[in-house]
């Protein structure tokens, strides 16, 4: 019978695919920083490099290094022909140029150029000198050579289209395109030409092609590691049958920079942790004081080995995982003894794509049975040839595993490839010179090919390209969202009933969907140059399964002396076929010591088993700060209460805490511990939640709280939320570094509240980088003569009696621009509020109660566009105005809308076919927006449960006192009449409860009118005993009830206890509304009473006599307001009285001051910051400083910013050298006047 294995190979195309330009061209470099991890990494498959870049492998402190440099090791076994026609098996390892020690110089050509990865074009914006960061999108590609144009502008993400449930990744793509040494016949020593691609002679290396991906969280309990994941996949046509992954680390405890002089890797330790998967590195004295720029104690760098590739074609259940499904035999110490081949036996053959077939022998003893299997011939003479294979062999008193165990061959005609005693069955690991590092007895299955067994256990040779969701952990409710990982989108495969590449938990998604094979080798050798980084044959030997080569230096596992060593791990031997795409993930990770190492790598470990699926945080607010005069003000949107977690798929957002610290770390305010005194978390200067009962400590489960070492986490004080702060506890001049995290309510039985990252660069250069979440600011007084009137007048036109105040909380965003505010309420939100399934229904709807506002710009906006035919074009603003855009060319031609598709909502407009003649032109869309559109943040609002504050737009917020409830104003209800005295009245709603159903009073939000008559026949009441049918009468009244509000006659029922048609001291008019649809609503009742019940007066109202009701009424549809912006100004009169303000900060300047900044990181030398300020200056002044003998030193500009009156000096002269000691004099020049001043410098 013939068993047949689907293999799916293109998880990224066809053979033919094509690969991108690669380079030294393309090199870039960024750093990680999305925790207390923080290294400087390349893509070209380095990292801890540039050294000159920044902090290297480092932990806490940016300049507390702790990594020489790590990176990616790929060899596979190759056969090709020589000159001579001769076919010639070779190795070809695929190294990264790393800049390192090595033995034998680097991989390289005789001209010099690096064999090795080099990165690929396209996947970071070219312009930038970053490689792709998640957190900053300027670095991103304007599109992705990987994806479709959908997934322009949007994050590139392991989850998914712009899906950021990883606080901090990167990602880049490098290839071995460059890596000739092979491809040509003069550059090796075989004289072999190898092309990896029939198709592609232009194709060189082996054809492979790595995504690389880092990935960091900032929660506390995985605050110290960060992950490196690697997709390599082989892009050729050629199939790779021994294949081994790699990583080579450089350790380096007590490295900063470039600066080597302290030497400090001569005293390093490393060891191995076989059972933990992790290699680790500490320093023997643990004392890196010979660094001056070391700053505190010395912990410990781990390299946890996580993702293995997986063999989907060995028929062994590499990874353990079978036995969850069940139905498979495992493997018994009988299963690796040798057998003789008999006539009658069963074996099987396998074709060159793993399909197996089993055959019988029916060949008598003595006779040769020819055969090929996996495209090699093989002959057996029955009843002789004795068959084995990764068995134990025992050679002059050693027992080592039969060769035959790493050749990639089923040698024994069983079906299973490579079977190995020492792997599948016995689990055991040695030394160099013999010694067990452990050996367990833990028998792996397998599939008996033969008789059948296994065969449907999906986890035996699961893979991450089959297109089966191998373990079953794919949840339709949950996980079909999409190619695109984002729900809601409705991009190809969404709610489609099945798993599709790209969804979660399947496929390359899910690594538990592979049949990983483990680490396979470790190699340590002293001293660190003894690499030989150009010799392939040699790296392949270190590569081999079952090397594992331990430091001389440890005993009993501890070290007894340091010394300068480096190590490579490897994974391996599989088969990587063409378009096959394997991966290999590790984890670099931190501790204080082993213990709080290795307990960090238990976390690791839990985020990896959860598919990386760690439960993120809400989504970063995007922060806002602005710099005052001894304040700084923040604030920010609410993205974080809006979005629901990924992960546990429920709402689980709990509030805001408020970071600010002088070190872009954070670090001056990471002061909270454990109970073991290891710092763990900040603390915040302000912290805002929602109210409700989550408040208080977190109080975790027993394990959990174990697992935290004795940290939780505040959850607040259930003080409502707010979105603006304002920090007076500043001082001009400094720069204070900000951060606002969004955190959740965490899970007692599971889980620890995360919050968000706190993200800063300051790079050498000295410029900062920020996150969406983070910000930095430095106070400063504004220019001399700066004035702003903060009261903005508003027209309003309709019946709302709220008030709205308008407050300016940005002053540098003030625009000047004129705007319209106008609201949605219950009765045309187009949203069901009362749940009933109905949407703005005219009964329960009807009553119009605010429910959203909106702000639309006045001020025409006119953009000049680009369409490519049917991809989307983004402009500069979304809610764009329905009525207000025009598309036009530069002709001023109209271009009719159904030309075009316009997503108003989002700011993206594409042409509706392919080949529009206008693509590719330059167009004019001109149109007004909506800064914020549909907004329910309106203070009180019974919708939302929090609403202390409105959102900001250009610089302004809205005070809303909304009058949510319709109540009686008796101050503005009143009567007009030439009566002395007249009837009191009360305006209220009476139920009629005793009706089935009964039928509800409506506060309607109107004003009225009663006008009278002199005769009876004004209008007519409704039957009251039909109530609530409408049903006209005869009973004429001599008055009639109109709606201010919306200028119309009201219907009503008259409870006339005289019968005569007249207003008397003890009737009632209840209103019985009709709208546009000649539907009725039962509202308001007004009820007279006489003044003296003891001797009632009958007042008779006629002409010219009327009763005004009024009430209070929310803002609704009917209300439009209009306002304009205000815009800062410099008073000239003020900024002349104000140069007496003009001062010098410090004076004196005594060596140093607090306001300046150190050394950015990875920079060893030098002083840092030097500067003096000089303050309230008006915006156009000019400096000139001078030497007491009246030498001209410099002359300082303002750069003209009316929003600060601050200039800095470095100290140094125009000659850019540093001034001497001593005193010098100012002069401020100004169209508003002069001042002269002068100040010290003191050593």
């Amino acid at each position: 019978m013939i068993f047949k294995l689907i293999i799916i190979l293109f998880s990224l195309g066809s053979l033919a695919y094509s690969q991108q330009e690669s380079g030294q061209e393309y090199r870039r470099s960024a750093i990680h920083n999305g925790n207390l991890v923080k290294t400087v990494f390349g893509n070209w498959g380095v990292v801890g490099q540039p050294a000159y870049e920044g902090p290297r492998g480092a932990w806490i402190n940016e300049n507390n290094g702790y990594v020489g440099d790590v990176s990616l090791l790929v060899g596979a076994e190759v056969t090709a022909p020589n000159s001579d026609g001769e076919a010639i098996t070779f190795h070809s390892v695929v190294v990264c140029p790393v800049d390192r020690p090595v033995l034998g110089g680097m991989e390289q050509s005789l001209s010099g150029s690096p064999w090795g990865f080099e990165p690929v074009a396209g996947y970071m914006n070219e312009n930038q000198e970053s490689i792709a960061m998640s957190t900053n999108p300027s670095s991103w590609p304007s599109s992705w050579p990987d994806k479709g144009s959908d997934w322009n502008g949007q994050w590139n993400g392991f989850f998914g289209k712009d899906v950021q449930n990883i606080q901090q990744e990167s990602f880049y793509v490098m290839n071995d395109n460059n890596d000739q040494e092979f491809n040509f016949s003069q550059n090796n020593q075989w004289g072999v030409e190898f092309k990896p691609d029939i198709d592609n002679p232009m194709l060189n290396g082996l054809g492979l092609e790595v995504k690389v991906r880092g990935m960091q969280w900032g929660q506390f309990l995985a605050q110290d590691c960060i992950f490196w994941l690697y997709e390599i996949t082989n892009t050729s046509t050629t199939d790779y049958n021994k294949v081994v992954f790699g990583e080579l680390v450089g350790t380096y405890v007590g490295a900063t920079g470039t600066d080597d002089s302290a030497m400090e890797y001569n005293d390093d330790w490393s060891f191995f942790d076989v059972n933990e998967n992790i290699a680790y590195t500490g320093d023997f004295d643990n004392d890196c004081s010979s660094n001056p720029n070391w700053v505190g104690d010395v912990g410990m760098v781990g390299y946890a080995f996580l993702e293995s590739p997986g063999n989907p074609y060995d028929g062994i259940d590499n990874d353990g995982d079978a036995i969850t499904i069940g139905g498979a035999p495992s493997f018994t110490e009988s299963d690796f003894d040798s057998y003789t081949i008999e006539t009658g036996d069963d074996i099987v053959i396998i074709d060159e794509d793993y399909n197996r077939q089993v055959i019988n022998v029916t060949q008598n003893n003595g006779e040769v049975l020819s055969l090929v299997t996996q495209g090699k011939q093989i002959e057996i003479i029955i009843g002789e040839t004795v068959l084995s294979e990764g068995n134990l062999i025992d050679e002059n008193g050693e027992t080592s595993i039969n060769t035959n165990a790493y050749d990639g061959i089923d040698n024994d005609l069983d079906g299973l490839i490579d079977e190995n005693y020492y792997l599948h069955y016995r689990q055991r690991k040695e030394d160099q010179d013999g010694n067990v590092l452990f050996d367990i007895l833990n028998p792996k299955s397998y599939i008996d090919y033969i008789s059948g067994f296994g065969m449907n256990n999906s986890m035996i040779d699961e893979s991450r390209d089959d297109a089966i969701d191998n373990d079953g952990d794919w949840d339709s409710e949950y996980d079909d969202v999409g190619q695109d990982g984002i729900a809601n989108t409705g991009d190809l495969g969404e709610n489609n009933g099945f798993p599709d590449a790209g969804e979660p938990n399947f496929d390359q998604t899910d690594p538990d969907e592979s049949d990983q094979i483990g680490l396979s080798s470790f190699d340590y050798f002293v001293p660190a140059n003894n690499f030989p980084h150009s010799d392939d044959e040699a790296i392949w030997d270190r590569l081999s399964p079952g090397f594992f080569d331990v430091p001389s230096s440890i005993s009993n596992g501890a070290p007894t002396s340091g010394e300068d060593g480096d190590f490579i791990f490897s994974s391996g031997y599989f088969p990587l076929k063409a378009g096959q795409t394997e991966r290999f993930s590790i984890a670099l990770l931190y501790g204080e010591n082993q213990a709080d190492l290795l307990s960090n790598k238990q976390t690791v470990q839990s985020i990896y088993d959860q598919d990386y699926r760690f439960p993120p945080p809400p989504s970063k607010p995007t922060l806002h700060a602005v710099s005052g005069n001894q304040k700084v003000t923040l604030y920010w949107d609410r993205i974080a209460e809006e979005e629901e977690d990924p992960v546990l798929k429920e709402y689980d957002f709990q509030g805001y805490k408020i970071y600010r610290a002088t070190d872009p770390n954070f670090n001056d305010v990471r002061n909270i511990t454990n109970a073991h005194g290891i710092i763990e978390g900040y603390s915040p200067i302000a912290q805002f939640d929602l109210k409700d009962s989550i408040d208080g400590y977190f109080y975790p489960s027993q394990e959990l709280f174990e697992s935290s070492q004795g940290y939780t986490f505040f959850l607040g004080d259930s003080t409502g939320l707010v979105h603006q702060f304002v920090d007076h506890n500043v001082q001009n001049g400094r720069t204070y570094y900000y951060a606002v995290v969004a955190y959740d309510n965490g899970d007692p039985e599971s889980m620890f509240p995360s919050e968000n990252s706190k993200l800063i660069s300051v790079l050498n250069s000295g410029e900062i980088l920020t996150d969406q979440n983070t910000a930095y600011a430095t106070p400063s007084s504004e220019s001399a003569g700066y004035s702003i009137n903060n009261i903005v007048d508003l027209d309003h036109y309709g019946p709302g009696t709220g008030t709205i105040i308008i407050d300016v909380v940005d002053q540098q965003k003030l625009t000047g621009n004129e705007y319209e505010l106008t609201f949605f309420d219950t009765s045309s939100d187009e949203i069901d509020n009362d749940l009933d399934g109905l949407v703005d229904e005219s009964s329960d709807e009807y009553v119009p109660i605010t429910t959203f506002y909106n702000i639309l710009d006045l001020n025409d906006i006119n953009e000049e566009i680009v369409l490519s035919d049917t991809s989307y074009y983004y402009l500069q603003h979304s809610n764009i105005s329905v009525q207000d855009f025009i598309l036009e060319d530069l002709n001023g031609t109209l271009i009719e809308d159904s030309e075009y598709e316009l997503d108003f909502d989002n700011g993206k407009i594409r042409f509706l076919e392919y080949d529009n003649p206008l693509s590719l032109t330059t167009l004019k869309a001109k149109y007004l927006y909506y800064p914020i559109f549909k907004s329910p943040y309106i203070q009180d609002s019974p919708w939302i449960s929090e609403s202390y504050d409105s959102d900001v737009f250009d610089g302004l917020t809205l005070q809303f006192a909304n009058d949510w409830n319709t109540d009686f104003i008796d101050a503005k209800s009143y009567w007009v009449s030439d009566n002395d005295q007249n009837y009191i009245f009360s305006l209220g709603l009476q139920d009629a409860n005793w009706l089935n159903p009964p039928v509800l009073a409506k506060a309607m939000p109107n004003d009225y009118v009663i006008v009278f008559e002199d005769e009876i026949g004004a209008s007519a009441s409704l039957s009251l005993s039909d109530f609530p049918d409408v049903v006209t009468t005869d009973n004429f009244t001599n008055f009639s009830v109109y709606d201010l509000t919306s200028q119309r006659t009201v219907p009503y029922l008259f409870s006339d206890n005289n019968q005569d048609g007249l207003i008397g001291g003890s009737d009632i008019i209840y209103f019985y509304e009709k709208d546009n649809n000649e539907e009725y609503h039962y509202s308001w009742n007004v009820s007279f009473y006489d003044i003296d019940t003891q001797s009632p007066i009958q007042y008779n109202y006629g002409n010219g006599d009327s009763l005004y009701i009024s009430v209070t009424k929310p803002f609704s549809h009917r209300d439009t307001l209009y306002f304009q912006s205000i815009k800062p100004f410099v008073d000239n009169n003020l900024a002349s009285n104000e140069l007496a303000n003009i001062r010098v900060v410090p004076n004196p300047y005594i060596a140093a001051t607090k306001f300046e900044s150190p050394l950015p990181p990875g920079v060893t030398s030098g002083r840092g910051e030097r500067k003096i300020e000089f303050q309230n200056l008006p915006s156009d002044a000019l400096v000139k400083i001078f030497t007491s003998r009246g030498q001209h030193v410099k002359t300082l500009y303002h750069d003209g910013n009316i929003h600060s009156g601050t200039v800095s000096w470095d100290l140094k002269t125009k000659e850019n050298l540093d001034i001497a000691y001593g005193v010098y004099f100012y002069i401020v020049q100004s169209e508003y006047g002069s001042k002269k001043g002068k100040f010290a410098i003191i050593k």
